[in-house]
């Protein structure tokens, strides 16, 4: 794990707003959402007193970049639009609110640095539209000067179909780039090379990611009333393992809700939340075995039949689990559901109005000998790639570094303030579960490669389908993933 202050320093603006939040509790406005108590993007604690050099007055890990650069151009970024109130903007004037005066703040720090001017072009680019996205990418390689861009930031899904069709560069090799600074997340480098290139990669460049981490929600006024253990200390002591989880997560809850329905202990907003499940025991799709990509070993183990068993009758053998949206009338926003497997941004969207305290937890590890939880993000995430065409590469690689680097230190910082204004999410321990769960961040080939391999969807679809066991799904692919991961290997774009 790279090591940051980041968060110590966020944390530690953190216990202002909490102090804050107790004192609104314990006086005649116990109902309402705390004021803001930090309202700059940056954590508002006392620097630090330190004589590391590596550090900067706000205690933050500086990077390696030149003071100041000389360049004059335009920057060109496209990016896809459905997100971009999150990433970008074109009007650089402060509002107060405190994640869009990050942005701005981060725009113009990295425009000084660099010297460039950022214009942004946006346009759709989800799921649905990632093809028609990287194909105005590649018409836009064989355009020159004004026409080309000299930044892509792109829907996850999206930044493989551009990288198989040749049109990024091997970040590993760009001037100014570095990608062992904390600002970029260790397993992008880890488990996500392609034939040992980086052609993507995301991090504190973009909110996203933060919004996009999944977690299970809990509600913790339930959870009392049930006379539960405490979550937070099973998750402190590593010992939030899928039996533990279990244990509490059927048949806890019990009767109908209010309007004769049935009631859950856990529900789910759709089977893509198993995805979730797979990467919480500690397995990947793809490996990268002396640099090169293979198969995981562990999807013909024991140990990975047995984790597909566990789910799967998870899913097929309680009445009391779910698919219900977080919102729904019976869903985790009516106070009548335990568990919920959800994410940061289901909090930010749905549940600022909500009249139970609950927590955000991880989602279990396989057992008390995994080494940490691993947790993944959604699909909404943007990763970032260099064109092939871009007119100065040097220059993409200090501006995508600076707008990296000044996110970490403003953006993320203000994500976390932000989110912990929220009532009920704000408390120590749910800042320490944030803290957890983006420290622990999975990122691999095989999910990334959704449309190259087609593997990233297999345990959901299997534990969904009827397959008896694991095996009987895998056995009869196997062969298959081999010869296409080979193939994807040979492509000529990205030898």
């Amino acid at each position: 794990m790279k090591a940051s202050k980041t968060i110590a320093l966020i944390l530690a603006a953190l216990m202002i707003i909490l102090a804050a939040a107790s004192c609104a509790k314990n006086g005649n406005n116990a109902e309402t959402t705390p004021s803001p108590a930090v309202t700059d993007a940056s954590p508002s604690t006392e620097p630090e007193a330190t004589t590391d050099g590596n550090l900067d007055e706000d205690g933050f890990l500086k990077d390696d970049l030149p003071e100041k650069f000389q360049y004059t151009d335009q920057f060109d970024i496209l990016t896809w639009n459905n997100v971009q109130v999150w990433e970008w903007t074109t009007n650089y004037e402060t509002t107060g609110d405190t994640i869009k005066d990050a942005i701005v703040k981060r725009q113009l720090s990295a425009e000084e640095r660099t010297g460039v001017k950022i214009s942004i072009t946006g346009m759709a680019g989800q799921w649905e539209a990632r093809n028609s996205f990287i194909n105005a990418v590649i018409s836009s390689l064989e355009a020159s000067g004004d026409q080309a861009y000299d930044l892509v930031g792109q829907y996850s899904f999206a930044a493989p179909v551009g990288t198989m069709r040749g049109a990024y560069v091997d970040l590993n090799k760009v001037k100014y780039l570095n990608l062992s600074q904390p600002w970029w997340p260790a397993d992008i480098t880890a488990s996500s090379l392609i034939n040992g290139k980086c052609f993507f990669a995301t991090g504190d460049i973009t909110c996203t990611l933060i919004r996009s981490m999944n977690c299970i929600l809990t509600n913790l006024d339930l959870a009392n009333d049930l006379k539960m253990p405490n979550f937070y200390e099973l998750v402190d002591n590593k010992q939030w393992t899928a039996e533990k989880f279990l244990t509490y997560a059927t048949g806890t809850v019990t009767g109908l809700n209010p309007d004769g329905t049935q009631s859950y202990t856990t529900t789910m907003t759709d089977n893509v939340t198993y995805d979730n499940l797979f990467y919480a025991g500690g397995f990947h799709y793809v490996d990268l075995v002396d640099g090169k990509m293979a198969m995981s070993e562990d999807l013909d183990s024991v140990r990975m039949e047995d984790w597909y068993d566990l789910w799967s009758r998870f899913l097929k053998s309680n009445d009391d689990v779910g698919f219900l949206g977080v919102a729904g009338t019976n869903g985790f926003t009516s106070g009548n559901v335990l568990f919920h497997f959800g994410s940061i941004a289901d909090v930010q969207n749905y549940l600022q109005d909500i009249t139970f305290k609950f927590a955000i937890l991880p989602f279990p590890m396989y057992d008390e000998n995994q080494e940490n939880y691993c947790t993944i993000c959604g699909a909404w995430v943007s990763y970032y790639s260099i064109p092939t065409n871009a007119p100065d590469e040097d220059m993409s690689g200090a501006v995508l570094e600076a707008l990296a680097s000044y996110g970490y230190r403003q953006i993320t910082p203000a994500v976390y303030i932000a989110s912990f204004q929220y009532r009920f999410l704000d408390s120590i321990e749910n800042a320490n579960v944030f803290d957890l769960l983006h420290n622990t961040l999975v990122f691999e080939l095989g999910r990334q490669l959704g449309d190259q391999l087609d593997i990233f969807a297999a345990f959901r679809q299997a534990a969904q389908d009827t397959y008896s066991s694991w095996s009987s799904y895998y056995s009869g692919k196997k062969k298959a993933f081999k010869n296409t991961l080979n193939n994807i290997a040979k492509n000529p774009n990205i030898k």
